[in-house]
């Protein structure tokens, strides 16, 4: 099943949950039954042939070799069969640590009728989770564990975590609780049996392509709606424990601290390896502390209407922020409206204790130590790669310095040098140099969409005009520019501007969606032409073939109508131990390694020349000058 046909069906099975919620529930439960009833079957089949040849043989040696790799067919199934969860890193509290904590998940699970946490776990991440073990494999008896990040616990007001549990163990709530566990058991059975085939034994796959082929895309339709549905369902509790505006605030809150770590603590931790070798020893107790600095209202206010731009996607089960404030009571047309921005935002400059504060006793000194080597080890490899990036930088930095003095650095010279000065000091930095680029190139689309990007962040409107620039040369770039375009006008009140830029973005998206399925799909009836490329274009292109699995490679140019830039279309004929016998899946696989491995300035479309393409390879090889591997 193809992207669009999952997502089709996605649609609709959302549509069919909302309107017969129970009767969905029965088709996800028969859904997953009857991966189980198959796994079964395959088992009882292996075990019935090895039986039938111990009884109807003589014992000898071929017959020994075949029933054992019956056998250990059917240990594979078996062992997958068999979930197994890693049990979640943190270090275990105990009542006497955190005894507010304790009695806040006693009151939680009590007033949603939650299942029991058998052991709470302090982490250094920034979340929080109920993790299930099933100690039974697919048959359940879950051991609980409530992992709890200390950067999370430090970011938010007591309310605000007293609303993330509540979400947390709305996901676990009576029979709900155990249905999702039982699905996602399910779900992680068959991921193992995957892997545990393609590792321990590929010739084995043949037992369960051709029922993944069809099982596979509708037991993933309805499990995403289903997970998609239940954290909705889970908000809920959230809303009826602490209220709108408080599980609300806590959902902006957490997404503004994460941002702030992303934009603002991260890299100016990172700039520090800038002059210094080594990262430093109280990292983690360094981030603890960003997480009680205060988010400038201006910050907060411009981070939200980012996040309220994202939509609801189909590559997450999580819905987006502006569709879970809607399912908490928000009306939609009034999320982006100054009053509710107040109000959701409100708590970022105010001075409150954290739900750390409020809720631990008292973190034990050795765990902080701990946390912080542990966060130095993953930050160190990085940060020393940085630190030499920027000593080699330096250096290129004095070398444009002084041939600057006595000639014109060059384009890409200049371009270098505003990098550089970007990485080494700041972004606005580079201005100058930028504006020096354009000067003599107005043209340069990454010297626009950089200069105008750089502006906004300085609050200088006259990024705006280099934006549209960089739009008007590359409309690839459309996308990036109005995310930034559009809160920029929107946080300054202009929304029909903010709205023009919302509109242009989504027509883009649909007009490339347009563009690439006209591009991928083939017909007798298309019209190709030679790739128009030059000699040094094809011979960089190449120089990137190496997949051991590449048989031949053409490049053509599918013309797609007037109004429409031609395609340029990479078929490729590949080859195999066993021609004619090999999946789609690994075609796929061979042409995604080839699609990351070439690196080009235009979109390349790769496509096989085999099954339902099979006609283009005649069409491909009579165009002059189209086929470019082996050269």
């Amino acid at each position: 099943m193809d992207t669009q046909k999952l997502i089709s069906l996605i649609d609709r099975l959302q549509v069919y949950s909302r309107k017969r919620p129970v009767a969905y529930k029965l088709r996800v439960a028969a859904l997953a039954a009857l991966g189980y009833v198959y796994l079964f079957a395959v088992v009882l089949i292996l075990l019935l042939l090895v039986f039938m040849i111990a009884a109807g043989s003589r014992f000898n040696f071929l017959a020994m070799k075949f029933s054992l790799v019956l056998l250990a067919l059917a240990g594979v199934v078996l062992r997958a069969m068999w979930v197994t969860v890693p049990e979640p890193d943190g270090r275990e509290l105990n009542y006497e640590d955190a005894p507010p904590l304790f009695e806040l998940v006693k009151e939680v699970r009590r007033a949603l009728r939650g299942p029991r946490v058998h052991r709470v776990l302090l982490s250094d991440e920034f979340n929080a989770s109920i993790v299930q073990i099933p100690r039974l494999g697919m048959f359940g008896w879950s051991r609980n564990y409530l992992v709890v990040g200390l950067p999370l616990l430090t970011a938010l007001a007591p309310e605000e975590f007293r609303s993330v549990l509540a979400h947390e163990f709305g996901h676990l709530s009576g029979n709900h609780g155990r249905f999702s566990a039982w699905i996602y058991q399910s779900r992680q059975t068959w991921i193992q049996i995957l892997t545990q085939v393609e590792q321990e034994r590929r010739y084995a796959s043949f037992l369960f392509e051709w029922f993944l082929h069809w099982y596979a895309p509708f037991f993933n339709a309805y499990s995403f709606v289903l997970a998609r549905a239940q954290e909705y369902e889970a908000d809920t509790y959230s809303v009826e424990l602490v209220g709108k505006k408080v599980a609300a605030q806590a959902l902006i809150r957490t997404d503004a601290r994460h941002l702030a770590l992303t934009e603002q603590f991260w890299p100016a931790l990172y700039r520090r390896a800038n002059d210094e070798p080594q990262p430093p020893k109280d990292s983690f107790i360094k981030m603890l502390d960003g997480m009680r600095q205060s988010i400038s209202r201006g910050n907060a206010e411009k981070w939200l209407l980012q996040t309220l731009w994202v939509k609801t996607g189909y590559d997450d089960s999580h819905p987006s922020v502006a569709d879970r404030l809607v399912g908490m009571g928000y009306q939609e047309e009034t999320l982006k409206s100054q009053p509710v921005i107040a109000e959701l935002i409100e708590t970022e400059v105010a001075e409150t204790p954290s739900a750390a504060q409020f809720y631990l006793k008292e973190v034990p000194e050795a765990m902080l130590l701990s946390f912080n080597r542990l966060l130095g080890e993953r930050i160190r490899p990085v940060w020393r790669e940085r630190h030499e990036f920027i000593k080699q930088a330096r250096q290129r930095l004095t070398a444009l310095e002084e041939k600057g003095r006595t000639e014109s650095l060059t384009e890409i010279e200049l371009w270098e040098r505003a990098g550089i000065l970007a990485e080494t000091q700041n972004p606005a930095a580079a201005v100058p140099t930028l504006k020096k680029l354009l000067e003599h190139n107005p043209d340069l689309v990454g010297v626009n969409f950089r200069l105008g990007a750089t502006l906004l962040e300085e609050e200088d409107e006259s990024g705006i005009q280099y934006l549209e620039n960089a739009m008007r040369l590359n409309a690839s770039t459309t996308i990036n520019a109005c995310e930034l375009l559009y809160p920029f006008h929107l946080f300054r009140g202009r929304e029909p501007e903010a709205e023009g830029y919302r509109i242009r973005a989504e027509q883009y998206i649909q007009k490339t969606k347009e563009y690439f399925d006209a591009a991928f799909k083939f017909t007798p009836n298309d019209r190709f032409e030679p790739h128009g490329l030059s000699t040094t274009e094809v011979a960089e292109i190449q120089n990137q073939l190496r997949h051991p699995r590449l048989a031949k490679a053409f490049l053509v140019r599918k013309v797609m109508g007037e109004e429409l830039e031609p395609a340029i279309i990479f078929g490729v004929t590949l080859k195999f131990a066993w021609p004619g016998f090999h999946s789609q899946k690994v075609t796929d696989q061979i042409l995604r390694e080839l699609g990351a491995s070439v690196e080009f300035s235009q979109p390349l479309l790769f496509v096989a020349l085999e099954r339902k393409d099979k006609f283009l390879y005649a069409i491909f090889d009579a165009i002059p000058g189209a086929r470019i591997f082996p050269v």
